[in-house]
């Protein structure tokens, strides 16, 4: 039996085309809007399309698609 490919953080999860999937945690930069903020929720946990960001000191979050988002650091 052949052995099969462990996952885990070494392993982040990955779309199709092999680019990393935002992840809860992590800062992320919304390119449409020019803000930066830390995931809240994903799109699975809201039943939606969108993530959700907070800013990093706190305030209002909001809503991105995942097509506009660029990770800047992965802070879990």
């Amino acid at each position: 039996m052949a052995d099969l490919p462990k996952s885990g953080p070494s392993a982040p999860p990955s779309d199709p085309s092999g680019t990393r999937r935002p992840q809860r945690g992590d800062l992320a930069t919304d390119t449409s809007t020019g803000r930066t903020g830390v995931i809240v929720s994903l799109p699975e946990d809201s039943g939606t399309q969108v993530f959700h960001l907070r800013p990093e000191g706190g305030g209002p979050d909001w809503s991105a698609h995942a097509e506009s988002l660029l990770v800047t650091s992965d802070s879990r």
